[in-house]
């Protein structure tokens, strides 16, 4: 009987002693998947943060598109602008601000599918609404359509000035077959005056088809 019940003793101790056994070889390997894990998820989180964009980056070149989206090209920020929040890829805006805070030098630029003639034709009802509303409309005075080159480009414009704002609406033909059409507008007062010898070959640089 003493012998049975030895024999049960060291049977269970048996036992016991191969389920500590596995026991211990089972947590031993959950804690190596766990270690394995948390070191796949920390390099796919490295990686992942590699290939996003740095939000902050800045290279000073713009997207523009047509309306549709059918033709893109890149704009290259002129220097000493900064990009306007009303920029879209169908508009793509600049601004320069004066010393007073308050009055600046604007530069919008739109990539149009359409012929020369409706690209004058927006540009002027565009002029003429700002001038019907301007409150002197006697002071408002819009200038003949003039071309200038600007390295490889052909320019066309025309200036104007209303109380408190002067500008020039200006556009070229690019080869493909589009044209791109600008307004670059001084609001306020104590800015340096526009002149178009300064600004067809600002607006030529900043093309990149």
């Amino acid at each position: 009987m003493k012998r049975i019940i030895i024999g049960l003793i060291v049977a269970s101790s048996i036992v016991f002693t191969g389920c500590g056994d596995k026991t211990e070889k089972k947590a031993a390997e959950d804690q190596t998947k766990q270690e394995t894990s948390a070191e796949v998820n920390q390099a796919d989180l490295t990686a992942g943060q590699e290939q996003e964009p740095d939000a902050g980056e800045d290279n000073g070149i713009s997207a523009l598109t047509t309306e549709d989206g059918s033709v893109r090209i890149s704009i290259v920020r002129p220097e000493g602008y900064e990009e306007a929040e009303f920029s879209s890829e169908q508009q793509v805006a600049f601004q320069r601000m004066g010393a007073d805070g308050t009055s600046s030098t604007q530069i919008n630029l739109r990539l149009m599918a359409g012929d020369e003639n409706a690209v004058i034709t927006a540009a002027k009802q565009e002029v003429e609404y700002l001038m019907s509303a301007n409150a002197d409309e006697q002071s408002s005075v819009m200038g003949e359509i003039q071309t200038m080159t600007g390295g490889e480009r052909q320019w066309s414009f025309f200036s104007y000035s209303l109380a408190g704002e002067e500008g020039y609406r200006l556009w070229t033909g690019l080869s493909n077959g589009c044209i791109l059409s600008c307004a670059v507008e001084n609001i306020g007062s104590g800015l340096e005056p526009l002149a178009a010898e300064a600004l067809v070959p600002m607006l030529s640089a900043a093309i990149q088809e």
